[in-house]
């Protein structure tokens, strides 16, 4: 899947491996779109699993198949993934699924911790979508992402709904994956920021509680007004944010 690449990724791949079935978006659409196109062909293609991974990182030679094993081992299933690890540190976790609290903030389980025992299944509220399989059956059912997303939390609410319809989501501890974390968009990017902070309240909108959304938008208050105090240019992006999410702007922002 390319999504709208100008680097000659597209023509190498086809020049490379003409094998795989290429897809070339004509603008990006981001991490959403995208993958919304690319699942769309392989369930035209009769898939039976989808598997996302994204560019950012590598795997182990039998992911896949541990996945697929754990999957079948595990009646109930809705979406699976592996242990992530730091490509700079591949021996230390990065995410072992994810939890999201009452306010929307999510956290990497076992982030930061060695690698776990190799076999066994860990439920968790999430699976990041750098490497998520699903099947057929499940994308059917729930759907795929929500676009209004754009970029982050789009897995956390795929997920939740994965859950909400009965089936389990996890990590197969015996399955690895390397990721380059944060290099397409950057850790503390104005573009990372402004997508989590509208997404996180668009997300308790759809799943979380009166409360936690009010909370999580006092959060946010509390911190523009900390910034503006400070001149931060940050506070800008988080106004935008914000003022987007109060006005039903989702989808990509322009211009940042």
């Amino acid at each position: 899947m390319d999504n709208a690449s100008a680097d000659g990724t597209a023509p190498a791949v086809a020049a490379q491996f003409p094998e795989v079935t290429l897809v070339v978006n004509p603008e990006n659409t981001g991490f959403t779109g995208g993958n919304q196109t690319g699942v769309r062909v392989a369930i035209q293609q009769e898939a039976d699993f989808l598997f996302l991974l994204n560019p950012d990182t590598t795997v182990e030679p039998a992911l896949l198949e541990k996945l697929l094993a754990a999957w079948q081992a595990m009646p109930g299933l809705g979406a699976i993934g592996p242990v992530m690890l730091y490509y700079d540190q591949p021996e230390t976790i990065w995410s072992a699924g994810g939890s999201i609290d009452g306010r929307g903030q999510v956290t990497q389980r076992r982030q930061g911790e060695p690698l776990p025992p190799s076999q066994g299944f860990e439920p968790c509220d999430y699976v990041s979508g750098c490497g998520l399989l699903f099947s057929r059956e499940v994308f059917e059912r729930v759907g795929f992402f929500d676009e209004r997303f754009f970029l982050y939390y789009e897995e956390s609410d795929l997920c939740q709904r994965i859950l909400a319809a009965g089936y389990a989501v996890g990590t197969a501890l015996s399955a690895r994956l390397w990721h380059k974390v944060s290099r397409s968009t950057g850790k503390d990017s104005p573009l990372t920021l402004y997508y989590m902070r509208r997404n996180q309240l668009l997300y308790l909108k759809k799943h979380g509680t009166r409360a936690g959304l009010i909370a999580a938008l006092a959060d946010s208050l509390r911190l523009w007004a900390v910034w503006t105090v400070k001149r931060n240019p940050k506070r800008t992006i988080l106004q935008r944010a914000l003022l987007d999410f109060r006005r039903g702007r989702f989808g990509r922002a322009n211009g940042i």
